[in-house]
């Protein structure tokens, strides 16, 4: 029957967009099952209308045609369920999708942040290896500190030296400039990850831990020289002097 399809394609148009994942195809197969079935129901019903219109016309039906109208109430019943059970599940596939909408959020704010986190990683990492170029700096962080042991050896600052060739390479004209700093970025790549793989005479990850432990001792925060970019304390002005008065 016409007006039968019309109401079933409404119901099917609203049928929701469920994305991706393991429980989104789950539910639209669920609601592709159910709208066969009530389309095939439906053609039915409209079958046996038809029959019922010819009968009511006093027209003969055979034994078959007779036998299945003989069920029509049954067809009418189930009709109505699936419809119901449809409308059930197009209402979870509605709560499905917000669902999905709301992780799919959620994970990209968490990989917003993470981007960040490490954006912020690399700006930390790259003022470190250019205050590492102060001889100010690297002779005080190669003092011993209250346990006896410097934050930087001669041998960190060398590995560090070599690292930062690396990634702040000089202009080689000869070389694209994509090109060249895709190499550097990989090894910044490298380091992020704290990766166990050998460069500059050690490794990623004792890199990573060397600039790490010297980020945490907190000596950029304390106060050190306008030279470092940090202010250090005033000098103290010197007392006014009285003048003394005539005759003593």
């Amino acid at each position: 029957m016409p007006s039968a399809m019309v109401g079933n394609n409404a119901v099917q148009s609203a049928i929701p967009d469920l994305g991706n994942g393991s429980h989104s195809e789950a539910m639209k197969q669920i609601l592709s099952v159910i709208d066969k079935k009530v389309r095939n129901m439906e053609k039915k019903k409209s079958k046996l209308d038809d029959y019922q219109a010819k009968k009511n016309k006093g027209e003969r039906l055979n034994q078959d045609q007779l036998e299945a109208l003989s069920k029509y109430q049954e067809i009418i019943n189930n009709l109505e369920f699936a419809r119901e059970l449809q409308k059930s599940f197009l209402a979870l596939g509605q709560e499905v999708q917000k669902a999905v909408k709301k992780s799919a959020r959620r994970e990209q704010l968490q990989r917003e942040e993470m981007e960040q986190r490490r954006l912020k990683t690399v700006l930390e990492l790259q003022f470190l290896l250019d205050q590492l170029g102060d001889d100010h700096v690297r002779q005080d962080l190669k003092r011993p500190d209250a346990t006896g042991s410097p934050l930087l050896t001669d041998a960190d600052l060398a590995s560090l030296d070599e690292f930062y060739k690396l990634v702040g390479p000089d202009r080689n004209c000869d070389v694209r400039l994509t090109d060249q700093y895709e190499e550097a970025s990989l090894h910044l790549w490298e380091l992020l990850e704290g990766r166990d793989k050998a460069v500059a005479g050690t490794t990623y990850k004792s890199l990573k831990d060397t600039l790490d432990k010297v980020l945490l001792s907190g000596y950029f925060d304390r106060a050190q020289t306008h030279q470092n970019g940090l202010c250090k304390e005033e000098e103290e002005e010197p007392e006014e002097q009285t003048p003394s008065e005539p005759g003593n």
